[in-house]
């Protein structure tokens, strides 16, 4: 496997040791440098200034046309596209907020709900 940086040019030095030492939370891993998620790609936690939960769905083909429930951890990392994480239970979500912050703490953590949607006060 090679390990690609999100951001070009903000590498960690051995992405294979770094991430046998992260915490698995379902398909990602958090280690004490980076976030890996699929497709070998991964951000340092350096770069992430602030981070939401935000509750969303899942379509699925061949369904009765319902949206299955998911949680997106959004990372943004003072790009203009943030780094969408799926997860499908809060408490993970939860847990993988926690994790980022402890081992970044300058790491601002913000409020979204659909109401803040609506009246234009949820981070975008």
């Amino acid at each position: 496997m090679t390990w690609t940086a999100y951001l070009p040019g903000r590498t960690v030095t051995d992405p294979r040791s770094d991430i046998k030492s992260g915490t698995r939370i379902e398909q990602y891993k958090i280690s004490d440098q980076a976030v890996y998620f699929p497709r070998e790609k991964y951000l340092l936690l350096s770069d992430i200034r602030r981070t939401w939960i935000q509750d969303s769905t899942m379509n699925l083909v061949g369904t009765c046309g319902k949206g299955l429930p998911v949680f997106v951890v959004r990372l943004d990392h003072g790009d203009e596209k943030k780094v969408n994480l799926m997860l499908e239970k809060k408490e993970h979500a939860e847990e993988m907020i926690r994790l980022i912050c402890e081992k970044n703490p300058s790491v601002v953590v913000e409020q979204w709900s659909r109401q803040a949607q609506l009246d234009g006060t949820a981070p975008k």
